[in-house]
């Protein structure tokens, strides 16, 4: 019974048995979705006035003369109320011959009916449902639309916006006649409630751009400054995939700044045009800029992922003026501190703007500045001290603790050290301890955020580290300062970008400590025999996967977008796998750092036997795809498979009863994935 047999059924033209089989699968199953869909198409089949294939083909026909086929990816959450008049303005395209690929983030109000609806009266609309709400914005989904894209062209829309009925036919018209790479488009900006328009917020930008002919970023500098948005472009897919250009990945918001520089950048051709093609919603509920504020601080990370773009993409000195570009984007980006209210959060991201500076002057040397830059980032980067090491500490509930954990790091022997406390709504005395630590502490500096799990907390001050070497340390935990001092110096000695080190385990209750855990203990035998990183990181990857166990290099954390993952257990896999796959230069230490405590009374994620073990999946999905895709994925990828088959055994025990069926289905599809990769390796062998 399930999907496969009613398939068959279907491509036999037995509807009825098709249905039929379809009507088996349970609304627990994963597949639940995909059959009511079949279903759906099945009954429409068998109505008098359905469309024959070779009608269908025939229209497929006069569809595909009308002009190339065009991909409108659209990624959703939460936007039912705008929903419904955003895919109407595409489905109503004066330009017939597209397909648009509506990519649902894990909506959990009635966005998938909304787009089941759409999806059952046209037949163009193509779906994909995704398990868990991706890290981020609109990058990850974005990446997957594009994946799935087979048009000529690719489109976006942003599902809360609505766009003009001949938007595509033009600018496709515009493509087709100049053999155009993107086509950029005017937009105007309404608010909801007041349904009042106005012009472009880059309106006396756009106007400075040639319309209607053919140039280059080079030809035409302006554009830089041109808003990032993709939902006023079309672009030849053609184009995006030879330059390898696609959204950043990571648990941060704006991902279209780094998209446009990396199109730019790759100088494909350009033509504007000054018809409006998108009518984009301000000030909605939930929008990006309704982010607290030092979250602004994202655009610090984007702001450096483009300049390792560039400095791998630009050819000088025929691209100075891109180079010149760059650094006056990273003087104006100073308004995410300016706009602070915490002076020393004000100091943390001027650091960070001045360390991506200094850094990239030594690739991109700088020509024709403003003549305030220089002032400006030397200030930056005076404006707060230099540490080793950056300590993360999420904390929830965890009022015992957590001033003892504090305390052992925010003075730590032989290295300087700045400490990161972000709270993830506890509703103890949590919020209240920190504070009165941070007014004792000018190196420690606290923060709030509701609650997302500890991974969600980490990631939202991945932005803001600064110290040479970052540690992520529980809110429960202990360490030895003196040698967590040793291993960072030990680190900073040998450039190490990865570096292991040796922890213990508390029973809290019984008060009882022993050493790690017998398999991370046989472990480091391997270390120093290991001939080579690579080996090392084979041998790492099957440490424990707690955060608190290694340091990283931030500049490793921050150039390959390392955080952690969206699930609120086992979001540690993520950044276990993907440390490695990026480490270049792995150390380890002898001493014994962490202590890491474990609790019989107290409630613990490590702990948990509820429905969010299932989440396990979608923490193995996402780093399995990151772990294939990576150069480096070939070193790990039997290792991974292993620890991965092992984790599906162990999650098993810890679902309850009632949603076991959920288990055995989404374990079939993942281990079903495991070994179509395996055949994959054995075929390229």
């Amino acid at each position: 019974m399930g999907i496969k047999q009613g398939n068959d059924l279907m491509r036999s033209g037995d509807l009825a048995g098709a249905i039929k089989e379809y009507r088996k699968i349970e609304k627990s199953d994963p597949l639940y979705q995909f059959a009511e869909f079949n279903i759906a198409l099945a009954e429409k089949k068998l109505e008098p006035n359905f469309q024959t294939f070779s009608q269908m083909r025939d229209t497929h026909r006069e569809v595909s003369r009308l002009g190339p086929k065009i991909s409108i990816v659209m990624p959703v959450f939460n936007v039912g109320p705008f929903l419904d008049a955003c895919i109407l303005s595409v489905r109503y395209q004066t330009y017939k011959n597209f397909e648009l690929i509506i990519v649902d983030d894990a909506s959990t109000d009635n966005g998938r009916e909304i787009i089941r609806m759409h999806a059952e009266l046209d037949s163009r609309i193509r779906v994909i449902h995704l398990g868990h709400n991706t890290l981020g914005g609109a990058g990850i989904p974005s990446n997957i639309g594009i994946k799935a894209a087979t048009g000529t062209y690719i489109g976006f829309v942003d599902s809360d916006d609505w766009i003009s009925e001949n938007a595509f036919e033009k600018m496709v018209a515009a493509a087709e006649r100049h053999q155009a790479d993107i086509v950029i488009g005017g937009f105007r900006t309404f608010v909801e409630h007041s349904r009042f328009y106005s012009e472009a917020y880059d309106l006396q930008t756009f106007e400075k751009i040639p319309a209607d002919e053919v140039f280059t970023a080079r030809s035409c500098p302006e554009v830089f400054r041109a808003s990032p948005v993709p939902w006023r472009k079309l672009y030849r897919r053609a184009f995006l995939e030879s330059n390898q250009i696609a959204f950043p990945e990571g648990d941060y918001f704006y991902e279209d700044n780094p998209l446009h520089w990396f199109v730019l950048a790759s100088h494909g051709k350009l033509v504007k045009l000054d018809d409006i093609v998108s009518y984009h919603r301000m000030a909605r509920e939930g929008q990006t800029m309704g982010a607290a504020d030092y979250k602004l601080a994202a655009m610090c990370s984007h702001v450096n992922t483009i300049g390792r773009f560039l400095s791998s993409h630009l050819d000088l000195p025929n691209d100075q003026q891109v180079v010149d570009e760059y650094y006056d984007y990273c003087y104006r980006s100073s308004w995410i501190s300016q706009r602070q209210e915490r002076d020393e959060v004000k100091a943390i991201i001027g650091k960070r703007i001045a360390q991506i500076v200094s850094k990239y002057q030594k690739k991109l040397p700088s020509k024709n500045l403003r003549q305030s830059f220089d002032k400006r980032i030397q200030e930056f980067a005076d404006g707060y001290a230099q540490h080793d090491l950056t300590v993360v500490i999420p904390t929830y509930n965890c009022e015992a603790f957590v001033e003892e954990t504090i305390n052992c790091v925010v003075n730590v022997p032989g290295i300087t050290t700045n400490v990161l406390v972000i709270d993830d709504g506890s509703q103890d005395r949590t919020a209240e301890i920190c504070r009165s630590l941070e007014a004792k502490h000018s190196n420690l500096h606290f923060f709030a955020q509701k609650n997302r799990g500890a991974g969600r907390a980490r990631n939202a001050v991945i932005p803001l580290c600064t110290g040479l070497y970052t540690f992520f340390l529980d809110a429960d935990d202990v360490v030895d300062g003196v040698a967590l001092g040793k291993a960072v110096t030990d680190a900073k000695r040998h450039d190490n970008d990865l570096y292991f080190m040796k922890y213990k385990i508390e029973f809290h209750e019984k008060k009882q400590v022993r050493d790690m855990f017998n398999a991370d203990k046989a472990l480091w035998d391997s270390f120093r025999q290991a001939k080579g990183n690579d080996e090392l990181r084979r041998f790492a990857a099957t440490l424990i996967n707690y955060p608190w166990n290694r340091i990283i290099k931030t500049e490793l954390l921050h150039d390959a977008n390392i955080f952690f993952g969206a699930t609120v257990v086992h979001n540690d896999i993520a950044f276990h796998w993907e440390s490695l796959l990026a480490a270049s230069q792995i150390g380890f230490g002898e001493d014994e750092v962490c202590t890491h405590r474990k609790f019989e009374e107290r409630s613990q994620i490590t702990n948990v036997s509820d429905h969010r073990r299932l989440t396990a999946f979608d923490a193995l999905e996402s780093t399995h795809n990151r772990i294939v895709e990576h150069p480096n994925g070939i070193y790990l990828i039997d290792v991974w498979s292993d620890f991965a088959r092992n984790l599906v055994g162990w999650v098993k025990d810890r679902v309850p009863e009632e949603l076991q069926p959920q288990y055995e289905a989404r374990k079939t599809k993942f281990l079903d994935l495991l070994a179509s990769q395996q055949e994959e390796e054995a075929h390229n062998v």
